[in-house]
């Protein structure tokens, strides 16, 4: 009994002496733990990590001295005797050194890259509190966003957009085949409250991700939790209230996350409601009497009706709602593996399409449309992932991700006093699989794989009378038949150190684009056809070298190809605008790109400085131009547009980035871009290239309370410097001068309450004034206030 009583009290001692042999780290304004935390000893050879709960095993630390990293804090060294330690650390105003996963699709350290990346993180979004994704982006002054209505954001990165730029959402593409030319709103599916990280590739992304990368890629990372290191689970919650003045914002949020040792669990789900959109009084230098929402279409007695509007900067019929969710698991089927599972759901109300309900018609105050709105926009994915990590000959890391997604949207129009509500609607059903592989070898690592996805594409319209209900059959916005689009890739990457500051990343893809569609509708289609068919083969390829000249400097230089195959927006959709007609076009080829981008990079603890310079050369560049069906230049009275390729075109700019800590508590950030470029062979400007614009900013943070005093800006867009195409048959989007230049006064604020509440005030666009992004449709909001809180459990 003796002896029993005796071995207890050796095991207790023996578990409270390695408990005490521990560090716990948390972060000084929250006191929340901070994984992920280096910690070494003096000797160079014990090492430890922080878990999930900020605590990290020193039983194998000898006494002495023992120092704390983490890219995100400033370093710590503390005194190790032996006990348990607890520290908390102090958090960078602005974090310079990142992990980058989007540019091979596995996790990279920034220094071997040669490409321009920006990586936006969670603390960022938080602070940011933006309404959507594409505003997120567009906080950083780095990415520059269209808006054609409220419920929309068309991200353009060195004079591309739309269906010229990739969306990735956890690994998968979201670019689908009626992905149009035009601006896109499906960014705004993807919910930045749910999001860990974002990154942006600038230039070309075809050669690891395929046709529609040539302006850039925009890669969104949801949460993911971390499994845990000990027995135990941990829970964490987030629920988020905001209120925004300007379009009268409602948004709730929570998310909740489990972590154990062999399952991981996440759930998020946000709920926004916006009224209509108030834009700024405060109409200065072009902006005098511009864009006035005088009057709107109301319906009386069965007859529509002008209205005037009680305040002409109250932008009447632009409100709508956005729903996100979110749920994903993981589970570890062994040492080596783990299968994941994502479900992810978006969809809006009506959305309005704010700058068609504000025309009007030729000589006339006539509106020329009383209705006109997108139905309910929705996006649903299933993605299925597959991880096996265990060095082999082959690789060190496999990755198999199967996913299946599903879109539907509508465009719903009724012009001003006719009782014909015309609905054309789309769907489409996408099923992908990709396989990536990871090889570590001497001084190289390899990169490479095979992806393959299929879009099924359905679409029918038919046109209802509002006042007796009668339906009749219209034409489709894309082929009545059905249409399917096919591509099957293999690629490889290689990033080879040449010496300790000297990097090479090269790359090739070999893609194969398959697309046919059928119509019943043959008068649409050039010689009368019924059906279209194009085959597609690109090989495209990179190469970069990135010398880390020293400590400080480093240079790079970039050269890669992209491309985009035609989809069936481009080659099958039927359009009017104004006095013009879009036609399907089934000879168009790809467009192909040659970018080649340099920059110099100043990068110290306390600043970095880089300046980066941009020059691609498009060849059979595909863009809006004149054209014939069946030998004739107009079609029902219309003048005849489609897509074309021109022979060449050429895009050039530059950016700048500079952020200073000027010390713990002050620093100072400026971005700035300019992006020009012109359609050589018809002499005229690019649509998609954007005015100098860009970001300055104040930093303040002090514990728990942190501030910024920033400057957003635009320069102007004259009438020569925008597309013909665009200018003359658009011109509600524009002044008589084009664009005119803007600047935004703005503070944000946060402070965190107590260890479980945070709240954030903002004041956006304070002086009131009244501008529109260049090609924008809707005038973009006026002095917001911005009221938040979120709790954390």
């Amino acid at each position: 009994m003796k002896l029993r009583t005796t071995f207890s009290l050796l095991v207790t001692a023996f578990f409270l002496y390695s408990e005490g042999q521990t560090i716990s780290i948390k972060d000084e304004s929250t006191s929340k733990p901070i994984s992920d935390v280096f910690i070494y000893h003096e000797n160079k050879t014990s090492l430890a990590y922080s878990d999930e709960k900020g605590i990290a095993d020193l039983s194998k630390f000898p006494s002495g001295l023992i120092f704390v990293q983490h890219p995100s804090y400033y370093d710590k060294s503390i005194a190790y005797v032996g006990s348990g330690i607890q520290v908390t650390m102090t958090e960078k105003i602005v974090t310079f050194s990142e992990v980058v996963i989007s540019a091979n699709k596995w996790e990279q350290e920034e220094e071997s890259i040669s490409q321009k990346i920006l990586s936006v993180r969670k603390k960022s979004i938080e602070f940011q509190n933006p309404q959507t994704a594409a505003d997120m982006l567009a906080g950083t002054g780095q990415v520059f966003l269209q808006k054609s209505q409220l419920g929309g954001g068309s991200p353009k990165i060195r004079g591309f957009a739309a269906n010229s730029v990739l969306l990735v959402v956890d690994g998968v593409r979201m670019n689908n085949a009626i992905f149009r030319s035009g601006n896109l709103q499906n960014i705004i599916n993807i919910d930045p409250n749910a999001l860990e990280s974002s990154e942006v590739i600038f230039g070309p992304g075809s050669v690891i991700y395929g046709s529609d990368a040539m302006g850039g890629v925009m890669d969104f990372h949801t949460i993911e939790p971390n499994w845990t290191t000990t027995p135990g689970e941990v829970f964490t919650g987030n629920v988020m209230t905001r209120y925004s003045s300007a379009a009268d914002e409602r948004t709730g949020h929570f998310d909740l996350s489990l972590s154990r040792q062999k399952i991981t669990f996440f759930h998020s789900t946000t709920f926004s409601s916006f009224d209509d959109l108030r834009s700024g009084a405060n109409r200065n230098g072009g902006y005098v009497g511009e864009f006035e929402r005088r009057f709107y279409a109301g319906r009386i007695n069965g007859a529509d009706q002008l209205i005037p509007n009680d305040n002409i900067n109250v932008q009447k019929f632009s409100g709508y709602n956005l729903f996100n969710t979110i749920t994903k698991f993981k589970v570890r089927l062994g040492s080596n593996m783990d299968l994941g599972y994502g479900f992810y759901y978006s969809t809006t109300s009506d959305i309005p399409r704010y700058d068609n309900l504000t025309q009007t018609r030729d000589a006339t105050d006539s509106l020329e449309a009383a209705q006109w709105f997108y139905g309910p926009q929705k996006w649903q994915m299933h993605n299925l992932r597959l991880n096996y990590y265990n060095s082999h000959k082959l690789f060190d890391q496999a990755r198999v991700t199967i996913a299946f997604q599903k879109f539907e949207e509508s465009r719903n129009n009724r012009r001003f006093g006719d009782d014909q509500l015309q609905r054309r609607a789309e769907g489409v059903n996408m099923y992908s699989v990709s396989l990536d592989f990871d090889k570590e070898l001497d001084r190289s690592n390899i990169y490479y794989g095979i992806d393959f996805f299929y879009n099924d594409i359905s679409s029918e319209a038919f046109s209802r009378n509002i006042e007796t209900n009668e339906i009749s059959s219209i034409a489709s916005r894309y082929p009545d038949g059905g249409s399917e689009y096919y591509s099957s890739a293999l690629y490889g990457s290689l990033v080879h150190n040449i010496s300790d500051k000297l990097i090479l990343n090269g790359g090739a893809r070999l893609n194969i684009i398959n697309l046919s569609a059928s119509t019943t509708d043959s008068t649409a289609l050039s010689n009368s056809a019924s059906s279209i068919s194009i085959d597609n083969t690109s090989v495209n390829g990179s190469l970069g070298l990135a010398w880390n000249v020293t400590e400080v400097y480093k240079l790079s230089y970039n050269v890669s190809t992209g491309f985009r195959s035609p989809n069936i927006d481009d080659v099958g959709k039927v359009f009017e605008v104004g006095a013009g007609i879009t036609v399907p076009n089934p000879d168009l080829n790809p467009e192909y790109s040659i970018s080649n981008e340099i920059s110099i990079e100043r990068k110290s603890s306390r600043s970095v400085l880089r300046i980066v310079g941009f020059y691609s050369r498009l060849f059979d560049a595909i863009v809006d131009g004149p054209f014939t069906i069946n030998g004739n230049s107009q079609l029902n009275g219309l003048d005849v547009f489609a897509k074309v390729n021109a022979s060449k075109a050429n895009i050039y700019g530059g950016s700048l980035l500079f952020q200073a800590e000027v010390s713990k508590s002050f620093a100072i950030e400026k971005t700035i871009t300019l992006t020009d470029g012109e359609d050589i062979t018809n002499n005229e400007p690019l649509r998609h290239t954007t005015p100098l614009f860009g970001k300055f900013a104040l930093i303040y943070k002090k514990k728990k309370f942190r501030s910024t005093f920033f400057v957003d800006y635009n320069g102007n867009r004259k009438p020569r410097d925008i597309p013909s195409s665009e200018f003359d048959r658009k011109p509600y989007l524009y002044t008589q001068d084009g664009t005119p230049g803007w600047y935004t006064l703005n503070l944000r604020n946060s402070y965190q309450i107590n260890e479980f509440l945070k709240a954030n005030v903002a004041i956006e666009n304070i002086l009131d004034q009244h501008y529109r992004p260049y090609t924008s449709g809707i005038s973009a909001p006026g002095r917001n206030v911005l009221l938040s809180l979120r709790a954390t459990i």
